[in-house]
């Protein structure tokens, strides 16, 4: 096998490790993207004359339990309906709240949402009115916004036990592994240029 065949297939090598890599880092890291948390919307509200209007909160707020809802609405008995989603799409809450006036102008209404989630991420608020021939979701309002953990009171250290054996040895293998590979293979990849210079080098 010649010098050059070896440094190329080295090199495929080398990038096929830095591709794993990638890929795994990819894997590891938590992701951050917000935008589509909210289902499709089945009756969005006429732009130009909305009946629902949601004041509080705007896309993009971070919210907390109770989250406040304000807003005004111009539907049927003055019933309004809030459904909030988490990012898997569950219904953490499914309520309604009560406008000022049934119409026809638009009335004010406010209220407050307490939810529970394990940890921050993104969720959907949708406000609607039912509609009066079948109860499906009409005028329909949708609010992404980032939904914040209550904060959990640090509990009190424990009394440090015996150091576990091998299980660190193990995570920190399996977290620097990648990197190992991509390290050794450039040093071989280097390596073999280096020969290859040499050996054309001395070539009469």
């Amino acid at each position: 096998m010649s010098v050059p065949r070896i440094g190329f297939s080295l090199a495929a090598a080398l990038l096929a490790a830095i591709v794993f890599a990638a890929a795994m880092a990819l894997m590891a890291s938590p992701a951050t993207a917000q935008g589509g948390v909210c289902p499709e919307n089945p009756d969005p509200v006429d732009a130009d004359d909305p009946n629902v209007i949601v004041d509080t909160p705007v896309d993009g707020d971070e919210v907390t339990s109770p989250m406040a809802v304000e807003g005004q609405a111009r539907v049927f008995e003055a019933n309004v309906r809030l459904t909030l989603f988490d990012a898997q799409g569950d219904e953490l809450v499914d309520t309604f709240t009560t406008a000022a006036e049934a119409g026809p102008a638009l009335a004010p209404y406010a209220t407050t949402l307490e939810f529970d989630v394990p940890g921050t991420g993104p969720g959907c608020l949708r406000v609607f009115e039912e509609s009066a021939q079948d109860g499906s979701p009409v005028n329909v309002v949708q609010v992404e916004v980032t939904l914040v953990a209550d904060e959990v009171e640090p509990t009190p250290a424990a009394t440090p036990g015996p150091p576990e054996t091998g299980t660190g040895i193990l995570d920190q293998a399996s977290t620097f592994f990648p990197l190992l590979v991509v390290l050794v293979l450039a040093m071989l990849l280097l390596a073999s240029t280096t020969f290859a210079a040499v050996s054309g080098y001395r070539r009469p």
